[in-house]
Formats: C-alpha cells, sequence, structure tokens
C-alpha cells in the first residue's frame, strides 16, 4: 500500500474545500437534506410534502452546477463571485417554481416536473464535463479530464464504500459489547453521510485543474489499447456481423420481431458511443492503424441497423397506435442518425460537443417543448376520438350522460381492434387529464372507466340493464387523530378481506359483519354488525361507523360492486369495544 498517497488526502480535501467552496457547501445540504426527509417526512401533513421533494431535488443538482461554474471559471482565469451567484440563484429559483407553483395534479403536470428537473441534471453534467473547454479547438483537454474524472470517481467510491463499511461496523460492535440498542436509522444516517459529503470531496478533491488537462497529450495505457483491440472492437465487429445476419433474415422472412430488434440497436449504439470517444487518442495517431481505420468503417456500417430501429417503431405504430414511448423512441433514433453523421463528417473536429448538444435538444424537444411526445400522442388521440365521434354521428357536444354512455357502449361492441384501441386512447387521456374530454363528455355521475367496466351488465341479456355498479375508496393518512369514544373498554386492529357472504349491498347502503379473531378460549365470539350509506362511502366524508355494540373507526376501505353477484370489500381500521 502506498503509505504517502493516504498522507496526501487531508491537504486534497482541504484543498477541495478551498477550490470549490461553494459546490462542498452543498454537500452538507444534500446530507440535511436526505435526512430531514427520511426523519420528518412521515411526521407532517401533506401540506409539507412539497417541502420535502424540494430537499430532494434541489441540493444534488445546486452541487452540479457550482461545481461547473466553478470550472469554467477557473479556465476563464475569473475570480468573480459573479457567475456562482447567477446559476446558483437561477436554479434556486427554477426549483421554487417548479416544485411550488407546479399545482396541478395530473399526468401532464408531473411529466413536465419530472423531464425539466432530469434536463437541468442532464444539461449541468454535460456542462461540467464539456464546459470549462468550450472555447479549445479540439477535444484534448476534455478526455483527458475525462479520464482522470472518472479514475477520481472510482476511487472515491471505493475509499467511502470502505469507510461505510468500517463505520457501520463500528456502530455494530459497539452495540453489541455494550448491549445497546441503536435506532436502525443510524446505519442510514451514516451511508447518507458517506454517499453524500464523503464521496463527493473526495471526487473534487481528485478533480484535475483545466491547465493541467490542456498540457497533458492523450494517451491510452498498453492494457487499455491492448483491452481495446483485442476485447472491446472483436465484440463490436462480432454484433456487426450478426446484425447483418439478422437484416438479411429479416429481408428474407420479413418477420421482425416487435420491439427486439430496437432494444439491440439502443445498447449496440450506446456501446459504439462509448467505444469511439474511450478510442479518441487512436484518432490522434499521424499513421493509420487498425482502429483508426474501424472509427470510421464502425458508424457507417452500423446505418442499416438504425434503419431496422426505424422499421421496428413503425411496425409498432401501425399495430398498437401511437403511444408515449413509441415517440421517446423516435426521438432516440433520431440521435443515432445524427451521432452517426457527427462521427462520419471529418470537419467536425469537437464531435463529443455536437453530441451532447444534439441530445440535449432532442430531450428538450421530446419531453418540454410546446410539441413534447405528451402533446403529441394526446393531439393524435383527441383526433381519433373526434373521428370516432363523427362517425357515430354525433355533432352536439358537450354529449349528455346517456350518449357518453352509448359512445362507450357502440366502441365495445364492436369487439375490434381499431375500437379498442380508441377507448384505450380515451381511458389514457382521463386518467391524465381531463380538460381535452370537457368539451365533448359528460361524466358526472360516472367516469369512463366506470362505463367501460359496467359494459359487461348491458351486453349480458340475462343481467338488468338498470343496474348501478358502485365503487368507494377511503384511504386516510396514518396519522390522522383517532376519535377514541370515552366509554371504550377495548380497542382491536381491524384489518379483513371480506368473504362474499360477510357483507352485502341492500338498498342504498352498505351491510357488514366483523367477528374479533382471538387465540385466548375466553376470548370474545360476537360477531358485530354496521351499517353504511352507499353517498357515505361515496363522499368519503364519515370514516367512524356505530352500532349498539361498538364503533369502529376506518382507516382504510376498498369497496365494489360490479354486478348483482359479485361484489368486494376490503376493509382496516380499529374496532373499540364497550
Amino acid at each position: 500500500m502506498n503509505l504517502s498517497a493516504i498522507k496526501k488526502y487531508p491537504s486534497q480535501i482541504s484543498s477541495a474545500f478551498k477550490r470549490f467552496p461553494l459546490a462542498s457547501s452543498f454537500t452538507v445540504l444534500t446530507f440535511l437534506a436526505l435526512v430531514i426527509d427520511t426523519e420528518f417526512a412521515n411526521f407532517f401533513s401533506t401540506s409539507f410534502a412539497r417541502l420535502f421533494l424540494w430537499l430532494g431535488i434541489y441540493p444534488i443538482a445546486a452541487t452540479i452546477i457550482a461545481l461547473t461554474t466553478a470550472l469554467v471559471q477557473e479556465s476563464r482565469k475569473n475570480t468573480s463571485q459573479a457567475p456562482q451567484a447567477i446559476a446558483s440563484g437561477s436554479w434556486f429559483a427554477l426549483s421554487i417554481i417548479l416544485v411550488f407553483a407546479n399545482l396541478e395534479e395530473n399526468t401532464n403536470s408531473a411529466i413536465t416536473f419530472v423531464s425539466t428537473i432530469s434536463l437541468v441534471y442532464i444539461v449541468s453534467s454535460f456542462g461540467f464535463l464539456l464546459a470549462p473547454f468550450w472555447k479549445q479547438k479540439n477535444e484534448n483537454g476534455f478526455w483527458v479530464f475525462l479520464q482522470k474524472n472518472i479514475k477520481a470517481l472510482l476511487a472515491a467510491i471505493v475509499v467511502s464504500a470502505i469507510l461505510l463499511g468500517a463505520i457501520e461496523g463500528l456502530v455494530f460492535g459497539f452495540s453489541e459489547l455494550f448491549d445497546a440498542d441503536p435506532d436502525e436509522d443510524i446505519y442510514l444516517y451514516i451511508f447518507y453521510f458517506c454517499s453524500s459529503i464523503v464521496a463527493p470531496i473526495l471526487f473534487f478533491s481528485g478533480i484535475p485543474s483545466i491547465d493541467e488537462c490542456l498540457e497533458e497529450p492523450p494517451a491510452l495505457s498498453k492494457f487499455a489499447s491492448s483491452t481495446i483491440r483485442f476485447l472491446f472492437i472483436p465484440v463490436l465487429s462480432i454484433g456487426t456481423l450478426l446484425f447483418y445476419g439478422y437484416i438479411f433474415k429479416f429481408i428474407a422472412l420479413w418477420d421482425l420481431p416487435l420491439t427486439t430488434a430496437s432494444y439491440f440497436v439502443t445498447g449496440f449504439m450506446i456501446y459504439l458511443l462509448v467505444l469511439i470517444t474511450v478510442m479518441y487518442p487512436a484518432r490522434l495517431v499521424p499513421k493509420p492503424t487498425i482502429e483508426t481505420r474501424l472509427l470510421k468503417i464502425f458508424p457507417a456500417a452500423c446505418i442499416p441497423l438504425v434503419v431496422l430501429m426505424s422499421i421496428d417503431i413503425y411496425n409498432m405504430i401501425e399495430l398498437f397506435g401511437i403511444e408515449i414511448e413509441y415517440v421517446y423512441a423516435i426521438a432516440i433514433n433520431i440521435f443515432f442518425y445524427a451521432i452517426i453523421a457527427v462521427f462520419l463528417i471529418d470537419k467536425i473536429k469537437r464531435k463529443s460537443r455536437f453530441i451532447a448538444i444534439i441530445f440535449c435538444a432532442l430531450f428538450f424537444v421530446s419531453t418540454n417543448s410546446p410539441i413534447n411526445a405528451f402533446k403529441i400522442t394526446h393531439h393524435v388521440w383527441m383526433n381519433n376520438i373526434k373521428k370516432e365521434l363523427a362517425n357515430q354521428g354525433y355533432n352536439k357536444f358537450p354529449l349528455n350522460e346517456e350518449d357518453t354512455k352509448n359512445f362507450i357502449y357502440t366502441l365495445k361492441g364492436r369487439k375490434d381492434k381499431e375500437s379498442e384501441q380508441i377507448l384505450g386512447e380515451l381511458f389514457s387521456i382521463e386518467e391524465s387529464t381531463t380538460k381535452e374530454l370537457q368539451e365533448f363528455f359528460t361524466t358526472t355521475k360516472k367516469s369512463l372507466k366506470d362505463l367501460d367496466h359496467s359494459y359487461q351488465l348491458v351486453s349480458d341479456p340475462e343481467d338488468d340493464d338498470s343496474f348501478d355498479p358502485f365503487r368507494a375508496y377511503i384511504n386516510l393518512p396514518d396519522n390522522t387523530p383517532l376519535t377514541v369514544p370515552t366509554w371504550a373498554k377495548k380497542a382491536l386492529i381491524v384489518d379483513h378481506f371480506y368473504n362474499h357472504d360477510e357483507f352485502e349491498f341492500s338498498e342504498d347502503s352498505l351491510f357488514f359483519r366483523y367477528k374479533p379473531e382471538h387465540e385466548e378460549e375466553d376470548a370474545d365470539t360476537t360477531v358485530y354488525s354496521f351499517k353504511i350509506s352507499r353517498e357515505e362511502l361515496k363522499k368519503a366524508e364519515k370514516t367512524t361507523i356505530e352500532s349498539n355494540e361498538a364503533t369502529l373507526e376506518l382507516q382504510y376501505l376498498a369497496t365494489e360492486e360490479w354486478s348483482k353477484d359479485n361484489r368486494s370489500l376490503q376493509m382496516r381500521g380499529i374496532l373499540f369495544l364497550k
């Protein structure tokens, strides 16, 4: 073991705090945020949920942004505090807006929120690697910086993991020796400390200076060169040949398994991208080698594979209609075409920069732009629904309850692929947002999904067409206070999935019985009967159900009646006895 390297750690860590003071401070904030989220999130009402969400997303991105800004300033010999204040302040304001101003509770808002946060993380991560070398005419500095940072990251992870095991081992040994009983969360907090403070600071200490990266020429070690030449390049070559054999089989049989080709091509292209990035020093050798020739052949050879992926996506859309994931697949497919073009155009010297820009641009367009995948998909779905409404002869909107039901039943009755596809699109839109449907359908009493569920009743001539399916759901937060009757002498936990004969719906109420399960011989064997109206269940306003002998305080209830002979009931709560 090299003791001199270990002796350097204290000074390296000290220099990391001096070199990246703001980024280092954010690592401490990240640790505190994780502890706060773990310790207090379950003890506050849902009104604090946004605060805990903000604590979960803000500090980590703030660390990356502060680190990137510091490196850019280092490359430009700029010591002003203004860039850090502007960059960190902008992310602080954006994160507040995203978390606290995003008031709509639907799938669209959730997708926008997640994609925006992801875009910030992706851009800041690319910025960390590329921004310090933005003005350079080649990728020499970027490649050296990338190589050294990978080594620093691996070293930080290994040292942090060893420290984590040592500290948790000491805590466990202490608790065993002194018969102590520490809270189990202490092990989680030790993990937080090592992963959010120790690992980042160790990584910061290993980040090379920008000048060092510019002065050092890119070079692969003999081990890396041999591994690439005799292992990774043969794997890529054999994989390419197998794909060509797959293409010939597809042409001969015209049989392409859905999604399989897309998954394989995506993995293959990522492998190619990583390999070409690692082999950057080979492109700098004046004398042509096997590697330099293959670097030019591989991107061109991958064009048929990306075309195969395009055909696969087209077939899936033809069979199943447009879906959000298919739009994302199209964006990935376009990205593969773009990076092949970047690799083949010799005039593009800083290829990594263009690849990063193209990736971020496509990610933004497919997730956050006015023509994002969600909006494209919903636009196509709504057009299909409008065409079907016209085909069924509806031209006055919104449809009343009866016409809405007839529209659903007509689609269900056809039992063909196109009708099932339109129904699926209709229900997907309803789950994500009802705004687009309010113009065309009236669903004040029942959701469209309820109408779909009740179709089986009207489609069976033996069933009563007037039967009204019923569904109710109550789920109170765990910290909801209980109302304990003053007369209560005993309390039992109720957690029961009811058999068919233990409850029934009669007229406008739910009647159910509960018999406590006891192991004692002298235990109470009384069967307690309860009644609650459908209206109270539907509104979920009443959680206390009383009888002459007992009171049931509900915490969870899920019940459904979808025909005269088919129903379900699951319940959880506290039973108070006299």
